[in-house]
């Protein structure tokens, strides 16, 4: 290994004590050469199971999973360490042979040189552990050994000069030490910064730096202090004041923050903070910060992807119920043709009285408005305007669906049951996207009695109370039921048993219901018949 730079660093007079910000990391970090790990700190052995130093000097491969995945990382080194930086997930293995996978980040200190240094860091994604107990355990460790270590020394410092030799040793030993934490906090490829007890920043690393293009340490603390940096929803503030929020007062455990921060070039980015104290009294905390705006992009498409499959699924809705609208719609609009034909003859002929004429009128406004009603669902079901959830009666909802259907039912020659129980609490819902499930169930199940006589053919829908603020709906028909083997694929994206489905309208009935914080499923039953029921959140009063 090649000698790193010793001289210390000091701010304001004070040595940054880069040991004790490195032990309370919130991920694992070791220091490896040529595949050994040469140091590891608290939060790795934590993660790993292994007592305090029991890992230095091992091989990696103790943290594999198995010997394949060892090896096949070890192939890619030669052609990674040229770039400096190596990143990916594997699953490793703890010291009870218990799995568990994590993120691996590391940094050679040397590019170039698959042997060379490296700095790697470990995040445990299965699960959180809690730093306070582990912080606690650990200082009971460091307790435990620094009273074994001092009895040990008592016992043998049987000459002046032996006790000399081993504090000089010692000595030697701690400035190696901070030297190595320092080499680490410098090369983590995380963004970190320290502030003192008062919330002012007293160290920032290199990676850092880059994140917020600055062109020097320097640099770095006048753009904290920009007051035009950091996006609020109160305005604009500076990435100082910011994180004095978060110092200051009686916060003790770990704190997680998001703002928005404006680049040199006017672009915004979303950033993610993770903050905790330093353990000693008065040495203030450490921040890491994660560039999140690539990953909140992504989601905000993944929303849109799914709002936009969602109306075109009841645009597919609506194709399949036109031709019994044009028919529910030719209705009211012939009675008016037949009123004004009528009322036309008989003024021609003048025959016509001021009360007959009051009458046609009443006719035909009471059948537009039948025809407006009838145009007017339509529009709100098919409509792609955002609906934000509030506070929704679902019988309420479930009549005007059922209105909306009546040119279904009234084909498939079904009269539907309502059973509610008294005094249901509204939920809080997009009355547009729950009303699209209600139409997908509703069609199914007349799609299901087709062949069923049609003295046999019975849809019940019922509202009731469920556990734990919930309300549940569920679809029962009388078909010929759904096979044990279909039931398994209901809610497969492109599995479908029609000719002419798409395999698409359960998925989103699902994923619909799922973003509202319920559930939909196939209930299982006895009697002929399918049922299906789904739960949406109660607003209590």
């Amino acid at each position: 290994m090649r000698d790193h730079d010793t001289r210390k660093f000091s701010f304001d007079g004070y040595e940054f004590p880069y040991e004790l910000v490195l032990d309370n990391a919130l991920v694992g970090i070791c220091f490896v050469v040529d595949r050994r790990l040469l140091w590891t700190n608290a939060r790795m052995n934590e993660m790993f199971g292994y007592p305090e130093g029991a890992l230095n000097g091992h091989s990696v491969r103790v943290l594999y999973a198995t010997q394949e995945a060892f090896e096949a990382v070890g192939r890619k080194f030669e052609l990674v360490s040229r770039h400096g930086r190596y990143t990916h997930e594997l699953e490793m293995k703890r010291r009870n042979g218990e799995t568990f996978w994590c993120t691996l980040s590391g940094q050679w200190i040397d590019p170039g040189h698959a042997t060379a240094p490296a700095v790697w860091v470990l995040q445990d994604i299965t699960a959180r552990l809690r730093a306070e107990d582990q912080l606690r355990r650990a200082n009971q460790r460091l307790e435990q050994t620094v009273e074994a270590r001092t009895r040990s020394l008592q016992r043998t410092n049987v000459t002046l000069s032996a006790e000399v030799d081993r504090r000089r040793a010692a000595q030697l030993a701690l400035t190696e030490s901070r030297e190595k934490y320092r080499t680490l906090f410098r090369n983590l490829p995380l963004g970190l910064l320290v502030t003192d007890a008062q919330g002012t920043a007293t160290e920032i690393n290199r990676v850092l730096q880059r994140s917020i293009a600055a062109r020097s340490r320097s640099h770095a603390m006048e753009l904290l202090e920009n007051d035009a940096l950091v996006l609020t929803d109160d305005g604009t503030t500076s990435l100082a004041t910011l994180l004095k929020r978060h110092v200051t007062g009686d916060r003790q455990g770990i704190d997680r923050f998001e703002f928005h921060w404006r680049t040199g070039t006017g672009a915004v980015r979303e950033i993610a903070v993770t903050a905790a104290p330093l353990r000693s009294h008065g040495l203030g905390a450490t921040f890491a910060f994660v560039d999140v705006t690539r990953q909140r992009r992504a989601a905000e498409r993944e929303r849109q992807q799914q709002e936009a499959l969602a109306h075109a699924s009841r645009l597919s809705l609506m194709g399949q119920m036109a031709s019994a609208l044009a028919h529910e719609l030719g209705q009211p609009l012939n009675a008016c043709q037949s009123y004004v034909g009528g009322l036309q003859l008989r003024l021609q002929h003048g025959g016509a009285t001021f009360a007959d004429v009051q009458l046609a009128i009443d006719k035909i406004a009471g059948h537009l408005e039948r025809a407006t009603e009838i145009m007017r669902n339509v529009r709100a079901f098919v409509s792609r305007r955002p609906v934000p959830q509030v506070e929704t009666d679902l019988g309420a909802l479930l009549r005007k669906t059922l209105a909306l259907m009546e040119p279904q039912l009234r084909a498939a020659q079904v009269r539907p049951e309502v059973r509610a129980d008294a005094d249901l609490p509204p939920v809080r819902c997009n009355a547009v996207e729950i009303q699209q499930v209600l139409v997908n169930l509703l069609m199914n199940a007349l799609d299901a009695m087709q062949d069923t006589p049609v003295d046999e053919r019975r849809l019940e829908i019922r509202l009731e109370r469920e556990k734990n603020a919930m309300l549940g709906v569920v679809v029962r028909d009388t078909g010929a039921g759904i096979p044990a083997d279909v039931a398994a694929r209901l809610f497969e994206p492109y599995f479908t048993t029609k000719p002419t489905g798409l395999g698409m309208g359960l998925m989103i009935c699902r994923n619909i219901v799922e973003s509202h914080g319920g559930a939909l499923r196939l209930v299982a039953s006895r009697c002929r018949g399918t049922s299906f029921k789904f739960t949406l959140r109660t607003v209590e009063r």
